[in-house]
C-alpha cells in the first residue's frame, strides 16, 4: 500500500510537469532605453560614426525642429559602467524584474560590415551580466533605428543589400549574446523610422514628389525590414537559442475626431490600417491590407511585394509581439491617411508630448490583438509621457502628477485586458531616466528619473515612487 501512493505521488508530480511544464512565465514590469538616446561615449572604444552622430552633429538636426544644435555625444553617459551600475541600482530599488536597452551597431560593427569590434562586444557583454546579476531580465533590441553611417551613404534600407548587412550584424549578436539574452527584439517601430522619421528628414529635398506618392515611397523600406525581421527569426530558432525573438511596433489606434461625424469614422479607420495594419496583417496573416495595397497601387506602383516574400514573413512569426503604445491617432475628415496630420490633433484642454492622453484605447488595441491576430504573447514595451512644466525641481523633489495618472491609467487598462484573456506578459514605462528625445533633443523629459544633463545627477521623480506601489501591488501577477 505504501509503495503504491509512493507511485501514485510520484505520476501525479510527472503529470504536473508534463503537463505545466516549467515554472510560471513573471509578469516583466520594467523600464525601456536606446542606445543612441543614453549611452554618449560617441567615438569611444572604436566605435564608428552612426546615422544619428551624423545627423545630430553633421546636419545639425534638431535646428530644424527646436531651433538649437543638440546632440546624443554625451546624452546621460550610460555607457560608463560607473554611471550604469548606479542606475541598475536605481531600477533595483525600484522593484522592476525587466529592463529593455538596445545595441549600437556601429559600434558592434563599425563599418556597417566586416571587422567586429572585440571592446564593443566586450562592454555589452558585461552589461548584459550586470543587468543580469541586477536581478533583471534583458529585452535586448538589437535595432533601434540607428545603424553605421556608411551604410546610410549606400543607400540604408534603400538598397536591398541592407538586409544581409543587418542579418551579419543580428548573427554576431545573437551567437556572442544569445546564451545569457531571452528576449531579442530584432526591429524597433518600423512606420515611426519610415512614414514619420523618413518623411520629416527628406520632406525639403522631395518637395517636387506629390505628398502621397512620397509618403507611399517608403513603403519598400518597410517590406525590407519586415523580410530581415523574418530572415532574423528564422535564424534565431536556427541556432537553437532557448528563449523569445520579436518585432516591436508603434501602436495608433485610429479614433475620430468626432464619433458621430461619419466622415472623421472613415479617415480614422483608414489611418488605422495605415499604422496598424500595414505591420500587423503581414506579420499574423500573411498580406497587406487591401486598402492599403489599393492606395499603393495608386500611389506606388512599383511596389509589388512577391507571394514568396509574404509567405515567408507569415511563415516566421514573432515569438512575442513588442506594442509601443503612447496615444491614439486622432483623425479628422478633412486629413489625408497618408500624411502626418494626425500628429497635430489633440482634443484634452492639458497636452501631453506624446498626444492625447486615451489609454481605453491601449485596452482595445490589445483586445483586437486577441481576436484578430491569434492572441500573441504581447510585452507593452513603452508606455510613458511628459507635460511641459511638470518636470522641474524644487527642495531637490519632482513633483509629477500627470505621468502618475497617466501611467496608472494605463496599467488599470492593460490589465484589464489581461484578465479578459489577452496574452500580456509585461509592462515597460518609456523611460527609466530623461535622455536625448531624438528629433526634440532634450527638450521633452519623459523619464520617471530626472536627470541633470550638466551634472548628470539623477533624482526619481514622484512618479518613481509610485510607479515601485503599482508594481508591489501587482506582484506575482
Amino acid at each position: 500500500m505504501k509503495q503504491r501512493k509512493i507511485s501514485l505521488s510520484f505520476l501525479l508530480l510527472l503529470t504536473n510537469i508534463l503537463v505545466f511544464g516549467q515554472k510560471k512565465q513573471p509578469f516583466y514590469w520594467g523600464v525601456a532605453t536606446a542606445a543612441y538616446q543614453v549611452e554618449g561615449a560617441y567615438q569611444t572604444d572604436g566605435k564608428g560614426e552612426s546615422k544619428w552622430d551624423f545627423l545630430t552633429n553633421k546636419v545639425g538636426i534638431t535646428q530644424f525642429t527646436i531651433g538649437e544644435k543638440q546632440t546624443g555625444n554625451v546624452a546621460i553617459n550610460m555607457y560608463d559602467r560607473t554611471q550604469y551600475l548606479k542606475d541598475l541600482a536605481l531600477l533595483k530599488q525600484l522593484g522592476a524584474n525587466a529592463y529593455r536597452f538596445s545595441l549600437d551597431w556601429s559600434r558592434i560593427i563599425p563599418d556597417g560590415t566586416g571587422a567586429v569590434n572585440e571592446k564593443a562586444l566586450a562592454h555589452y557583454d558585461q552589461l548584459i551580466d550586470d543587468v543580469l546579476a541586477a536581478g533583471l531580465e534583458p529585452f535586448v533590441t538589437i535595432y533601434h533605428f540607428d545603424y553605421p553611417v556608411v551604410l546610410m551613404q549606400k543607400g540604408g534600407w534603400g538598397n536591398p543589400a541592407m538586409i544581409d548587412w543587418y542579418m551579419n550584424y543580428a548573427s554576431v549578436v545573437m551567437k556572442r549574446f544569445g546564451k545569457k539574452v531571452k528576449h531579442f527584439i530584432t526591429f524597433n517601430e518600423p512606420y515611426i523610422e519610415f512614414f514619420l522619421v523618413e518623411n520629416m528628414l527628406h520632406e525639403q529635398e522631395n518637395k517636387h514628389i506629390p505628398p502621397k506618392e512620397y509618403y507611399m515611397s517608403q513603403m519598400q523600406k518597410a517590406h525590407r525590414q519586415l523580410i530581415a525581421n523574418a530572415k532574423a527569426i528564422e535564424l534565431y530558432h536556427s541556432l537553437h537559442l532557448k528563449g523569445q525573438i520579436g518585432i516591436v511596433l508603434n501602436v495608433n489606434p485610429g479614433a475620430a475626431w468626432n464619433a458621430n461625424n461619419a466622415a472623421d469614422v472613415k479617415a480614422a479607420n483608414f489611418q488605422d490600417i495605415l499604422i496598424n495594419g500595414l505591420f500587423l496583417d503581414p506579420l499574423y496573416k500573411g498580406k497587406y491590407p487591401q486598402m492599403a495595397m489599393d492606395s499603393l497601387a495608386k500611389y506606388n506602383p512599383s511596389f509589388q511585394p512577391s507571394a514568396s516574400d509574404l509567405a515567408f514573413i507569415a511563415h516566421n512569426k514573432p515569438d512575442f509581439l513588442g506594442i509601443n503604445f503612447y496615444a491614439p491617432a486622432v483623425v479628422k475628415g478633412e486629413d489625408s491617411a497618408m500624411s502626418l496630420k494626425w500628429l497635430d490633433n489633440n482634443p484634452d484642454a492639458v497636452k501631453s508630448n506624446v498626444g492625447p492622453v486615451m489609454p481605453e484605447y491601449l485596452y482595445k488595441m490589445l483586445i483586437r490583438l486577441k481576436k484578430d491576430y491569434g492572441n500573441p504573447t504581447v510585452y507593452i514595451t513603452e508606455n510613458g509621457t511628459g507635460f511641459a512644466g511638470e518636470d522641474v525641481v524644487k527642495d531637490g523633489k519632482i513633483n509629477d502628477p500627470l505621468r502618475i495618472d497617466y501611467i496608472q491609467r494605463h496599467v488599470t487598462w492593460a490589465l484589464k485586458a489581461k484578465k479578459e484573456g489577452a496574452h500580456l506578459g509585461g509592462y515597460m514605462v518609456w523611460s527609466g531616466w530623461d535622455n536625448f528625445e531624438w528629433v526634440s533633443g532634450y527638450t521633452k523629459r519623459l523619464g520617471l528619473i530626472y536627470v541633470d544633463y550638466k551634472t548628470q545627477e539623477r533624482i526619481p521623480k514622484q512618479s518613481f515612487y509610485e510607479y515601485k506601489q503599482l508594481i508591489k501591488k501587482h506582484k506575482g501577477l
